[in-house]
């Protein structure tokens, strides 16, 4: 009896692995690179993602074309076609039905700032230099496109004639729910796309003893334009899959937050100073306040966004730095490494993972399972007891 109730227990288990695993992919996939553009060259990168669900689409756009790097969201019904014309080799956008809704980050500049309290963060107070990511040239240096995965991994060479080093940008989306592999293990959807940024060698200025370096970003979405992003920081469960982290950084659009159908940005607070990461060489990442700002006329995201409603989109900046107290500044390893997830939706919710409710289940179900078989063990004997079995005589 003990042996195939702990048949079932694992049984029962190993049946949940197998729908987990079965219903994991959310989303069909289909990517072109650069779509009907003739002029494109090697040295062009617009990738176009269409993310068909049940319901509606997420149409994604990762282009390189002006330079900057730009992640475009809409959210569509299934019928919408999302045309892409070229002027040289410059994109276009048009729509054939108006969209759900729309989200999009760029990347537009990184500072040099001279951190002379040495905290990590980026203040308007310490001498800063913007270094526009539009002056670097942008190389492609891996793509993949298939029903399971696209990814892109460029790469940008020397930010002008005295700043050298690379910038190096991947993004990945997986059409399923799953932690990405490396730390610090962020959780990945079909709504998603999973963003690694490297900066690596960079040259520091002579003049600044505290140099650290700091990414300005550009937050779009098509609420109205006097609403504001939102910023959380929240406990998380435990740091099962980021140890030492035990925060988790949202940045959600106000659709996002008013009924969970808005753009977010979700990371932990955490980046790397050697490119094989972990706790020993992981460093703090900071978060400022938003402010707003303008689209610039020759960028992607002006090009994009021409065609809703002014009053409609709404445009902010921040920025993110990286440091701690007391730890050489961005000089000391010549690295700085982060990863963030931008999507559509609520941000997924950190929960334990298979292997470890597998592991509790293992170790609550058998001492139960064991302890129930006693019982029904004592119960059985103590009946039997006191119903001793009734001896058939013969008369005769």
């Amino acid at each position: 009896m003990l042996f195939l109730t702990i048949k079932m227990y694992f049984s029962t288990l190993l049946f949940i692995l197998s729908i987990s695993v079965a219903y994991s992919q959310d989303r069909k996939i289909t990517s072109i690179l650069n779509p009907d553009c003739n002029a494109c060259t090697d040295f062009d990168t617009l990738l176009y993602i269409r993310a068909d669900g049940a319901h509606d689409s997420i149409h994604q756009v990762w282009d390189f074309t002006r330079r900057t790097p730009t992640v475009i969201f809409l959210i569509s019904s299934l019928n919408l076609t999302l045309n892409v014309t070229w002027n040289s080799e410059t994109p276009k956008f048009t729509f054939s039905e108006e969209p759900k809704y729309s989200f999009a980050i760029a990347i537009d500049k990184i500072y040099e700032y001279n951190d002379t309290e040495d905290n990590g963060h980026f203040d308007d107070r310490y001498p800063q230099r913007p270094y526009p990511l539009n002056d670097l040239l942008w190389i492609r240096q891996d793509l993949v496109q298939s029903n399971n995965e696209v990814k892109l991994i460029m790469r940008a060479h020397h930010l002008n004639d005295y700043q050298k080093g690379t910038i190096e940008i991947k993004l990945d989306l997986l059409p399923y729910q799953d932690y990405a592999v490396d730390l610090p293990h962020l959780i990945h959807t079909s709504n998603s796309t999973l963003i690694d940024v490297n900066l690596v060698n960079l040259t520091c200025s002579e003049d600044y003893q505290a140099s650290r370096f700091a990414l300005h970003f550009l937050l779009v979405s098509t609420d109205r334009k006097n609403d504001t992003m939102n910023y959380t920081m929240r406990k998380s469960l435990d740091d099962e899959h980021t140890p030492g982290v035990f925060e988790i950084v949202e940045i959600v659009t106000p659709a996002s937050r008013r009924r969970g159908a808005g753009g977010f940005l979700q990371f932990r607070p955490v980046a790397y100073t050697q490119p094989q990461r972990g706790v020993s060489v992981s460093t703090s990442a900071h978060v400022s306040h938003f402010n707003r700002t303008e689209l610039r006329n020759d960028s992607t995201l002006k090009t994009f966004y021409r065609h809703f409603d002014r009053d409609n989109v709404l445009v902010q900046d921040m920025v993110v730095s990286f440091g701690d107290a007391a730890d050489g500044y961005y000089k000391q390893q010549n690295y700085t490494s982060w990863s963030f997830t931008v999507g559509y939706g609520t941000p997924p919710k950190e929960g334990f993972s298979l292997f470890v409710i597998m592991i509790i289940s293992i170790g609550l179900g058998i001492p139960v399972t064991l302890a129930l078989s006693s019982v029904v063990y004592l119960v059985v004997r103590k009946y039997k007891q006191r119903n001793p079995p009734t001896r058939l005589l013969n008369d005769e």
